[in-house]
């Protein structure tokens, strides 16, 4: 099967058709995903419907099975026929794949512009973003958004941060911008930490510093490229594949370690930007990037960090989102939190359901709460713990059901070592 959109073979609908049908076929003799997302339910009852004969399905249904997919990642830790088998079956690029031939050939929705370019968003919001705040909360204009982009207007919203994250650290960082600098780790910022939560990146910092190690934030990061990809947008993804490439290859070629403060970023850079970009700096890149909460608790059962803290989160619910999960950090969170005195931390290892831009789709809104319901329901029943999630966008799930918002683990961190007091949950 082709997944490499570099290949000419990657764009030939008659390939993709191939490609679909023998997956289809594979899947539906396996169903150890029945459980994982909507997709395989709609992809088993099509394929029963023709008498298990996956070569009867038609492209309509084909593109149904795709949409359901919301790029969750879980097929990676279940599925038993992900490459090197020599069945390479891949399904969510495959899906990727089917969504980026549709978009070439009628065009993208304008939902999937509007949310594939989370920068012009962001930068729009900051323009004035206590107007941007008032808006996403304002029915009335949350019923013209609904009708322009398909979003819904019940699904929360992230807020737009008084101060972008990247102007912080320029007044509180005098370290300059380059890899021969004296400096340890590399922070990618992401989107999200940029223009919507920078008390992350704040925290993060904070805490390496406190710790000895020096951190970087090179200036002009872009997206990650995954909202473009969720809608097809392979152009836009190769295109900020690059840059952030360009940017970051000279910290990787000094032996430098990428940190990325959001799940979904770091999976992105650690798994697509080799194929993305085709480059040996994009796979140096890959090679060097790291989780943020997988740098911390390593660097905690080293010895790297300090245990002396001022004071306990006590209890703490965690959501081990999915993109995390797809790193093999199924631990990470859990036990760099319990590393602290007095914490003691619930995993709820549940599919939040919102996965990219998919969750915040009109069309998709009901099907992302039920899916989100065991996650939700948690949360909801352990409303006196500190609710915690890696994931800002998993976090609007459990915001959106249960009114509360849930912190990465980083912040927990800086409060219980003293830091950022005003600033940390």
């Amino acid at each position: 099967m082709e997944y490499n959109p570099h290949h000419d073979e990657y764009w030939r609908e008659s390939a993709l058709h191939n490609d679909i049908q023998r997956a289809f076929d594979i899947c539906n003799g396996c169903r150890l995903c029945y459980n994982l997302c909507p997709s395989f339910p709609a992809l088993f009852q099509i394929v029963e419907g023709y008498d298990n004969d996956a070569a009867k399905t038609r492209p309509e249904e084909m593109d149904r099975v795709a949409d359901l997919c919301y790029q969750c990642k879980l097929c990676y830790v279940k599925c038993p026929y992900t490459p090197p088998h020599h069945y390479e079956l891949d399904f969510p690029r495959l899906m990727l794949r089917s969504k980026a031939i549709r978009a070439k050939k009628r065009g993208m929705s304008r939902a999937d512009k509007f949310l594939g370019n989370p920068e012009r968003v962001g930068q729009l919001g900051q323009v004035a973003p206590k107007l941007g705040n008032w808006s996403v909360n304002h029915s009335g204009l949350r019923a013209v958004m609904e009708r322009l982009y398909g979003i819904d207007r019940r699904r929360h919203l992230p807020r737009f941060a008084l101060k972008r994250f990247s102007q912080w650290v320029k007044e509180h960082q005098a370290r300059a911008n380059s890899a021969s600098d004296d400096v340890d780790v590399v922070l990618f910022s992401t989107c999200t930490v940029e223009y919507h939560e920078p008390g992350i990146g704040q925290a993060a910092i904070e805490v390496l510093r406190h710790n000895g190690i020096r951190a970087v934030v090179p200036d002009s990061q872009v997206c990650c490229g995954m909202p473009a990809l969720d809608g097809g947008d392979i152009a836009g993804a190769i295109r900020r594949a690059r840059v952030n490439v360009a940017l970051l290859a000279p910290y990787a070629r000094a032996n430098k370690t990428i940190l990325a403060l959001q799940p979904t970023c770091a999976l992105l850079l650690k798994q697509d930007y080799p194929t993305l970009v085709e480059t040996e700096d994009a796979r140096l890149v890959a090679e060097k990037t790291r989780d943020l909460t997988q740098y911390l608790s390593d660097a905690m059962k080293r010895g790297k960090l300090k245990k002396e803290f001022r004071s306990s989160p006590g209890s703490v619910t965690y959501h081990l989102s999915c993109h995390t999960k797809a790193q093999g950090l199924t631990r990470a969170a859990k036990q760099l939190l319990e590393s602290i005195d007095g914490c003691e931390v619930e995993v709820v290892d549940r599919c939040a359901g919102i996965d990219g831009t998919w969750g915040l789709k009109k069309a998709y809104y009901d099907e992302s709460i039920k899916v989100s319901a065991k996650v939700t329901e948690r949360f909801r029943e352990r409303h006196d713990s500190r609710a915690c999630s890696d994931c800002a966008l998993a976090g609007l799930q459990i915001e959106t059901v249960t009114d509360r918002a849930p912190v990465h683990p980083v912040e927990i961190l800086a409060r219980s070592y003293g830091l950022m007091e005003g600033n940390t949950p």
